[in-house]
């Protein structure tokens, strides 16, 4: 039976594969793995560090099911952002930014007596 319609554009691309936009990149199949760097994403973690560290390992002793976990976690998410942007470059740059008013205040205060 031979169809008198037209040939729709791209109709059977998936027939070949070389014809595919992302050829190079289907011919990758890996379920469990990331295909760029080649190892499981769910295995690559981050140690934990610093006070969130100690607040994670103490919300992971706590039963799933109990709402003092996930509370304690979302706390340690909140303290982990803080800690990234406690630097040793912020931390005296804020020193300094301090001593700047504590001196600037104290003159004030001095001028004032």
């Amino acid at each position: 039976m031979e169809s008198t319609h037209p040939p729709i554009p791209g109709w059977g691309i998936d027939r070949d594969i070389r014809r595919r936009p992302g050829y190079p990149l289907d011919q990758e199949h890996h379920v469990d793995h990331d295909t760029l760097q080649g190892r499981s994403p769910a295995a690559t973690t981050v140690p934990l560090k610093g006070l969130s560290g100690v607040l994670r390992r103490a919300a992971y002793r706590v039963p799933d099911w109990k709402p003092r976990r996930w509370l304690m976690l979302i706390m340690a998410d909140r303290l982990d952002a803080l800690e990234s942007k406690l630097t040793l470059r912020n931390l005296v740059i804020g020193g300094g930014i301090a001593g700047l008013f504590a001196a600037v205040y104290s003159q004030a205060r001095a001028r004032l007596r």
